[in-house]
């Protein structure tokens, strides 16, 4: 089960704060959601960027977070149609003369000029800051599966940047609010991912959608009844075999001790247990214990004795 679209409707619901200190959290999650769905470069000479999304409403979010903070309109320059998803893109710019001292502010490049790459501190001093962070990364690469029953996928959240300070940064801003993930290069892309359901709840605790996380327990609590149920019904079945193979050797057994001369020198239990295996060969030795009244560690005497004898018989 696709489970991005609600955490990110959520993460939106909620917002990122309000005022200045709303203001700061605001330019975190900005910084991070052009670090995950934007590309830095320049235009005539002065350093720019541009933004790709698929989804309108995170688009939208963005952009009005932009204006918020900046007093200026991110632009709609093109919408084109992605060949594999099937979903238009947005192709969102900021407008011209304005981009190098946004990207400044967004900690994107040096005050020196260049591109500037791994996540710059002043950006997220507080939890409050590196929270927004990692709500603006999630916005802009961030995807989250839950399997579905009889999946053979697990769980798995991840989100994606295009350098490798960047995530390699994000792993230790996540580290810091006790969220421990893992990195992976996978072709020119560097992927933040987490595979442990337990971590993934605390992601989604700690970034606040509360909604989302109780849908994300029931599924998981769904799931694990399931396993549960399907790991005793195998036992159970593995239990049963053993109990069928078992019986076979013991119906083997005795039709060997049966054919020898000393068959009928055995004692009255014995031949009464073995003739009673024969005549019942899927039985359990509880229900041959049942039905000859004696206790189930009795009649497991009187088995290993019979096998004992029938051994001695080859």
């Amino acid at each position: 089960m696709n489970f991005t679209s609600d955490i990110k409707k959520e993460i939106i619901s909620r917002g990122m704060g309000r005022g200045s200190v709303g203001a700061v959290e605001k330019k975190a999650a900005l910084s991070a959601f052009v670090r995950t769905s934007g590309f830095l470069g320049e235009k005539d000479g002065s350093p720019n960027f541009f933004i790709v999304s698929e989804t309108e409403n995170v688009a939208e979010f963005f952009m009005t977070t932009f204006s918020d903070v900046f007093n200026a309109e991110l632009s709609v320059t093109r919408a084109t149609m992605d060949r594999m998803s099937g979903r238009d893109k947005l192709l969102l710019q900021c407008p011209q003369g304005q981009a190098a001292e946004v990207m400044k502010q967004l900690a994107l490049i040096k005050r020196t000029g260049g591109i500037r790459y791994g996540i710059s501190a002043s950006l997220t001093s507080t939890e409050q800051t590196k929270i927004a962070y990692v709500k603006g990364a999630f916005l802009g690469g961030g995807s989250c599966t839950v399997p579905t029953d009889g999946a053979k996928t697990g769980y798995h959240l991840e989100i994606v940047f295009s350098d490798r300070q960047t995530a390699r940064d994000f792993c230790d801003l996540l580290a810091d609010l006790e969220i421990i993930a893992r990195l992976l290069e996978r072709k020119e892309a560097f992927v933040v991912y987490i595979k442990s359901k337990e971590i993934i709840s605390d992601f989604l605790s700690m970034t606040g959608v509360k909604n989302a996380l109780r849908k994300f327990s029931a599924l998981v609590e769904k799931r694990d009844q399931a396993n549960h149920d399907n790991r005793a019904q195998n036992c159970m079945a593995g239990n049963a075999d053993k109990t069928a193979i078992a019986a076979v050797k013991q119906v083997v057994a005795i039709t060997r001790l049966k054919n020898q001369s000393g068959y009928e020198e055995l004692s009255e239990e014995l031949k009464e247990l073995a003739e009673l295996r024969l005549q019942f060969p899927t039985m359990s030795l509880q229900e041959l214990a049942d039905t000859l009244k004696v206790s189930k560690s009795c009649l497991n005497h009187r088995m290993r004795k019979l096998m004992q004898l029938a051994e001695k018989c080859e």
